[in-house]
């Protein structure tokens, strides 16, 4: 790997954490919404794909949920095991997606409802509370919002990039 583009990427895996960092001191909707977040790190991780690959926004995006693991919850604590499989839906799609006609906006979406599913899927699991499902779309309306955030300021982030780079 070219020396210019991993320091790139660890520059955007630590933004990426510093990010999830400072979103976790920020619990926006606790009260309303239990467990949703905006999700402002899955900006850098739409960045990277859209940048640099699926195969890189794939080691970001797991690199920087066994960090915060460590950082925060700890690894293999009910919270690590919803953010890892919410991500690992997340990239999946997006990678599927990222190279048709969709536009960032578009994949951001659907990667932030398919975050949501995964989430939903490890909670019933694991908490064997097959009603939750009907939190599901709660969860979709919010992620369609921020998945829309998401994707608007990923990309303008690009956008800049590309001209500055």
């Amino acid at each position: 790997m070219e020396y210019k583009k991993q320091t790139r990427l660890s520059m955007f895996l630590a933004l990426s954490i510093l990010l999830s960092i400072i979103e976790s001191f920020f619990p926006i909707l606790s009260g309303i919404l239990p467990g949703m977040k905006l999700g402002i790190a899955n900006i850098i991780i739409v960045i990277v794909m859209f940048l640099y690959g699926r195969k890189d926004a794939f080691l970001i995006s797991i690199l920087r949920v066994l960090l915060m693991g460590m950082l925060r919850s700890g690894v293999f604590s009910i919270a690590f095991f919803f953010s890892l499989t919410g991500s690992l839906f997340s990239i999946g799609i997006m990678a599927l997606l990222y190279k048709t006609k969709l536009s960032i906006i578009g994949v951001s979406i659907i990667g932030s409802i398919f975050h949501s599913v995964g989430q939903m899927i490890t909670a019933i699991l694991i908490l064997k509370i097959p009603n939750l499902i009907y939190y599901l779309p709660f969860m979709v309306l919010f992620s369609l919002i921020t998945g829309l955030l998401t994707g608007y300021l990923a990309k303008q982030s690009i956008q800049y990039i590309q001209r500055r780079l």
